[in-house]
């Protein structure tokens, strides 16, 4: 559980970094972006803000979706050597990491992963329950 968490304060950095990409290009588009020779300023309200958060989660589970599917991890999987398979040790399907990574959402639930760490706490085989849902785990190669 610790290495994992580990992993996900990592991608969390990541994470931050697609925000900012994600609501400047709202900002952009619906012409609320401001520009100065110091900082570029974005005030979202309303349509544009669900649009922008929209927005960056969508990038961000793709982030995971697409980098699990392809190479088994995500940046902080990679720094600390963990991977994601499916039980029998195969690469997972990009449907599975798609299901695995929209079920982060719920995972996350109510604050913190609380739902993902009680999953995995009480799991035999540490599988949070955005893992059983893609039938993937977490693994040291």
């Amino acid at each position: 559980m610790g290495i994992r968490g580990v992993a996900m304060a990592i991608d969390s950095v990541v994470w931050i970094g697609l925000f900012m990409v994600a609501i400047p290009a709202v900002g952009l588009v619906t012409g609320d972006l401001q520009t100065s020779s110091t900082r570029i300023e974005t005030n979202l309200d309303g349509g544009p803000a669900l649009a922008g958060l929209g927005l960056w989660l969508a990038i961000s589970i793709l982030y995971h979706t697409v980098l699990e599917w392809r190479w088994g991890k995500t940046l902080g999987k990679y720094l600390v050597s963990i991977e994601v398979t499916r039980p029998d040790g195969s690469a997972p399907s990009f449907l599975g990491s798609l299901l695995r990574n929209v079920f982060r959402l719920v995972d996350w639930l109510p604050a913190f992963y609380l739902v993902g760490i009680v999953t995995l706490a009480v799991s035999k085989s540490e599988r949070r329950l955005g893992d059983r849902v893609g039938n993937t785990i977490v693994v040291r190669p």
